[in-house]
């Protein structure tokens, strides 16, 4: 593996990284704000009455079908309910995404912000087995892992509406969830690069080395397992979360995941520019928030002068101004047409 020069703090504060922290820190902040003002307080506190009466009533709900069992009520809301949460989330932005990739001339506004192959249309069939491999995941994967953890899940979490956390706890639970996800996939992303393991495991995702929003979740149901779906687990587990709090994370770390299998970076979403250049360059750039990489120089190709245009694009975007930018392209090579 190429080795790099750990980049200057300043040059991780302007990725995603320094995005994340920023609104870490303004959360905190505002909560702050929040409790020092009456005014503020009365409304946090009526936001928060009516998010556990929204809540307890569906909770009510479901504990009437499950027949007034709580026990059978909390199995119910967070092993069926969240499938589906998840499913519906993953297919309406990932269809939507694909509407700009096969229909490039209709969509020519969210092209101005592709990063790679803007002239080459995605292949269908390798689209729909893709996009069919994804259903498999779902279906046959999440749905009996969920199942199988669900003693864990029930000892550590709670589906009651009495549990309910303050916003204080809830942006230091999402906070948790972002470090605790961060070491273990970096950690079993870069595992999964060694020989055996990528032939075993890891080969399928990279099948894409111009990702698509479906790729998020394309991968052999092992990996599926300990790179997609424990890593997002574990935080809610070790934190102890309320269901709705893991509910919002699952919602974030599916929108991230698209993001940045997208191919696309758009205004006011997290850049793409960090993972998608590790499915061209392969062995480099293995986390999510960028830390460990910056920690472990596994980003510094992506910082070396060839590729300066692709680091500096890596931050959010807030302007549609910021398109000037995209028209530099990686440095790739078109497939051969047989």
């Amino acid at each position: 593996m190429p080795k790099y020069e750990r980049q200057p703090v300043s040059e991780l504060l302007k990725s995603s990284f320094g995005f994340t922290l920023g609104l870490v820190i303004f959360s905190f902040a505002l909560d702050y704000i929040i409790q020092s003002n009456p005014f503020l307080a009365a409304a946090a506190a009526d936001v928060h009455a009516l998010v556990q009466s929204s809540y307890t009533s569906f909770y009510d709900y479901v504990l009437t079908y499950a027949g007034g069992i709580d026990a059978r009520a909390a199995f119910i809301i967070v092993v069926y309910c969240t499938q589906p949460l998840h499913t519906i989330l993953f297919w309406l932005h990932c269809l939507v995404l694909t509407l700009f990739d096969m229909f490039p001339s209709a969509f020519a506004f969210a092209h101005r912000w592709k990063i790679q192959n803007h002239d080459e249309p995605v292949e269908t069939r390798k689209l729909v087995w893709t996009a069919l491999t994804c259903l498999f995941n779902q279906v046959f994967v999440n749905g009996p892992l969920a199942y199988l953890t669900y003693s864990v899940t029930d000892k550590r979490m709670s589906s009651n509406p009495e549990d309910i956390p303050s916003f204080n706890t809830l942006i230091t639970h999402l906070a948790a969830f972002a470090v605790i996800e961060e070491i273990g996939f970096y950690y079993g992303h870069r595992l999964m690069h060694e020989p055996w393991f990528y032939k075993k495991f890891h080969k399928q995702h990279h099948e894409w080395t111009s990702p698509v929003g479906f790729v998020a979740i394309y991968a052999d149901p092992i990996e599926h397992i300990t790179s997609n779906l424990l890593p997002v687990m574990a935080g809610p587990w070790i934190m102890g979360s309320h269901v709705l709090v893991y509910w919002l994370w699952l919602i974030v770390a599916v929108h991230v995941t698209i993001q940045v299998h997208s191919g696309y970076h758009f205004p006011l979403t997290p850049s793409s520019e960090f993972h998608d250049f590790h499915h061209l360059k392969f062995n480099v750039n293995y986390g999510v928030l960028g830390f460990l990489d910056w920690f472990h120089a596994t980003d510094g190709l992506m910082y070396s002068e060839k590729f300066k245009h692709i680091s500096q694009r890596d931050r959010v975007f807030y302007s549609p101004s910021n398109a000037e930018v995209m028209p530099k392209q990686l440095d790739m090579k078109k497939k051969k047409k047989p």
